[in-house]
């Protein structure tokens, strides 16, 4: 199952060290666990938590269980290359986003989002006018986290991201 929410990336995997590390080693409810990223992580609000819990499950850094969620997962956050392939494969868009990405002619998320536009779902279309605009931002956050991950890398000049 590929997963949709996506928090802004950190500038480090020792800030997702710090948001995992406030999910609890117990299973919680997700409520439970919201509240424990915005008060031990510092994570803005519940709605981002949330993303951030449903993200990190689909990382394989939490694991998502019928009694809620807990920080025992099956990737450790010093496998890059293991965060690198849970990403490509169980983040939606995650895969075609960075195979949209040429190694050398920088592209910009709005370039890249009509790469991949044709994949976002015509119900995701219809909830909302701004939709373009709404998953440009959408490819943004996967472009930044493929950065994280080794899969991209951000160009000097012009805000543009080539494959890595």
């Amino acid at each position: 199952m590929q997963r949709k929410p996506v928090p802004p990336a950190p500038s480090s995997l020792a800030a997702v060290a710090d948001v995992r590390d406030a999910a609890p080693l117990v299973p919680k409810p997700e409520d439970d666990c919201c509240r424990r990223l915005v008060d031990r992580a510092g994570v803005a609000d519940r709605g981002r938590a949330s993303s951030w819990l449903v993200f990190l499950s689909a990382l394989g850094v939490l694991t998502e269980a019928d009694a809620g969620y807990t920080r025992e997962g099956e990737v450790s956050l010093d496998d890059t290359a293991a965060l690198a392939s849970r990403f490509r494969e169980h983040v939606f868009l995650a895969a075609e986003t960075v195979d949209a990405l040429d190694p050398d002619e920088p592209r910009s998320p709005a370039e890249v989002f009509g790469a991949v536009r044709e994949r976002v779902p015509r119900w995701e279309r219809a909830k909302r006018d701004d939709w373009e605009a709404f998953w440009t931002g959408r490819v943004e956050r996967r472009l930044d986290w493929a950065v994280l991950f080794g899969l991209a890398a951000r160009t000097d000049s012009g805000g543009g991201y080539v494959r890595a």
